[in-house]
């Protein structure tokens, strides 16, 4: 089981040698590509080979690039690898908007409690108000209860000027941490033959991850946990340190269908089951975290 996740911080040239990644820089370093979960390039004088991409796509391992400010920008997700990709997108369009909106209802609501949590481990307040609002989110959130909450929440974890359009570290850590789950929902949303454009409540036609933005939701919690304990509005820069220690978020420990999971291996859970709803038009089968304190995950 694929249990790595690659950080490239310096020059680098990467390449394939017997099924291992080999990493090549002031010294060379090769990794059974069968270990790697993603691969993320934050250099751009770092340079690598077409049969390089192709295999590490094969493999399913996400690719993720960052740009001149040091944010992923880009993510190669593998396709393809799922033997009835044709009958999967059939089962994806042919879901009704009755369940989208119960879907999402149940989405926005572990997403707000999850959020109630984050904001009691932080020992904040409003935590009453929040899981108010996740109690009474209506089919669709028509009333949207997630916009309400948000507003309360990121005020009360990040204090009351916060705002989530500003530039600052606090904005680029949280953007940083949802980019890189973003992109291993999207690579499990592709292995499982869906089309990672067709959203649920997201529907961009410029995103082409519109179901990745749609999952992602109730995972968020788990950045805004990690930034909350260890960015402060007085720090100037995101430090490499900082990026390496929210890439382990993907092996932080999650309560997920009365199981504990690393972050990676419950968004595994989350995809599949998703799968499972679509083939039997019914949300029961749904499968979320619900937010535990930090801790890694030492096995699985």
């Amino acid at each position: 089981m694929a249990f790595r996740n690659i950080y490239i911080e310096n020059p680098a040239r990467l390449s394939i040698r017997n099924r291992q990644l080999v990493i090549s820089q002031e010294q060379e370093y090769t990794i059974p590509v069968s270990d790697i979960q993603s691969v993320i390039i934050d250099n751009l004088q770092t340079s690598l080979t077409a049969p390089t991409l192709s295999f590490l796509a094969e493999n399913q391992v996400a690719l993720f690039t960052c740009n001149r400010q040091h944010m992923p920008c880009a993510v190669l997700l593998p396709l393809g690898n799922h033997s009835r990709k044709l009958q999967a997108l059939g089962i994806q369009l042919g879901t009704t908007k009755r369940f989208k909106n119960r879907m999402w209802q149940k989405i926005i609501k572990q997403k707000i409690l999850n959020q109630a949590t984050c904001l009691d481990f932080n020992k904040r307040g409003k935590i009453a108000e929040l899981k108010q609002l996740a109690n009474s989110v209506t089919e669709g959130d028509f009333t949207y209860n997630e916009s309400q909450a948000a507003l309360i929440y990121f005020r009360e974890l990040f204090g009351e000027g916060f705002s989530r359009r500003e530039d600052n570290v606090q904005n680029a850590a949280l953007n940083y941490g949802y980019a890189i789950v973003r992109g291993v929902i999207a690579r499990d949303i592709c292995a499982y033959g869906f089309e990672p454009a067709l959203g649920i409540f997201h529907r961009n036609e410029l995103n082409a991850f519109n179901l990745a933005d749609d999952l992602i939701e109730p995972y968020r919690p788990y950045v805004d946990l990690w930034v909350s304990k260890n960015i402060s509005e007085d720090e100037r820069y995101l430090l490499p340190s900082h990026k390496r220690q929210l890439v382990s978020l993907l092996f932080t420990e999650v309560t997920i269908d009365n199981e504990i999971h690393s972050l990676i291996n419950a968004v595994k859970k989350t995809v599949s089951s998703f799968s499972s709803c679509c083939r039997t038009n019914s949300v029961k089968f749904l499968k979320l975290p619900q937010i535990i304190p930090l801790r890694l995950h030492e096995y699985e």
